[in-house]
């Protein structure tokens, strides 16, 4: 479990500098927000270490906090929240389950596989790729079929990205991968990685390249450099439940906790 809960924590300084604009300590809690997004997968409060009579108080904070940040204040519980049964009474505060991260890591050797016809998987150099990357990220999370989870995210996403590549990012190592079909962007997908652990992000598939291998390919591609440089654990999360879970089941990650996101008020 202790690798488990290093990854969960190495998630959020991975994220820090992109969709997590910034990070506060405070006693018993990490506050986290993003300047630009307002959804709740990257403004809430986590790694929680408490005790059930010091919660009360510690919610009023977490909720002034954000309501400070012109945010709806949500807390993130995962398995490794003190104590255990917090999320079974945070009811009890007007907090109402809002979403459910299937955090996945990969089980089987360095994977092999064959890359589609005519594709190519590029590494992300400049400020014009970059841009062809986010253009093609807000095609892959458009909501325009029933399997994408998150629908259409808003443009402020490809602000955040774009924004991480020009400011610099310590102590880990950002990649960006444009996937490439018949010359022009088909897909996407990040990897982040330090010590033993890389993490990958942003995968998919515009909608009228799906089916074809491309996100699988993008996916182990990232898998195979993480192991390369170093990582002996990679992860990703994706939406407990949905069709994104059975794919990458697929593809050889395994679900080993549930991170549950519950926010204030209606």
């Amino acid at each position: 479990m202790e690798i488990l809960e290093e990854a969960e924590n190495l998630h959020y300084k991975f994220q820090t500098g992109c969709y997590f604009s910034g990070s506060k300590k405070i006693q018993g809690v990490l506050l986290l927000w993003n300047d630009k997004i307002k959804d709740p997968y990257w403004n809430f409060a986590t790694r929680i270490n408490t005790t059930e009579k010091l919660f009360a108080k510690l919610v009023k904070k977490i909720i002034d906090f954000y309501k400070m940040k012109n945010r709806q204040p949500e807390i993130y519980f995962t398995p490794f929240t003190k104590p255990k049964n917090l999320p079974q009474i945070i009811e009890e505060f007007n907090f109402k389950s809002k979403f459910k991260d299937a955090w996945m890591f990969y089980e089987k050797n360095k994977p092999k596989f064959i890359m589609p016809k005519n594709f190519l998987i590029k590494q992300v150099k400049t400020k014009e790729e970059m841009k062809i990357f986010i253009n093609i990220f807000h095609q892959v999370y458009s909501g325009s079929t029933p399997e994408e989870p998150y629908g259409l995210l808003p443009k402020e996403y490809g602000k955040c990205l774009f924004d991480s590549i020009i400011k610099p990012q310590k102590n880990k190592t950002v990649i960006h991968y444009l996937g490439i079909l018949d010359k022009r962007g088909a897909g996407t997908a990040t990897l982040i990685y330090s010590g033993n652990f890389g993490c990958i992000y942003n995968i998919g598939t515009i909608p009228n390249h799906r089916k074809q291998g491309i996100g699988s390919a993008l996916t182990l591609n990232a898998v195979v450099d993480s192991i390369e440089n170093g990582a002996k654990i990679v992860f990703l999360q994706t939406e407990q439940g949905s069709f994104n879970e059975k794919y990458f089941t697929k593809l050889g990650f395994s679900t080993k906790f549930i991170g549950e996101g519950f926010t204030f008020g209606d």
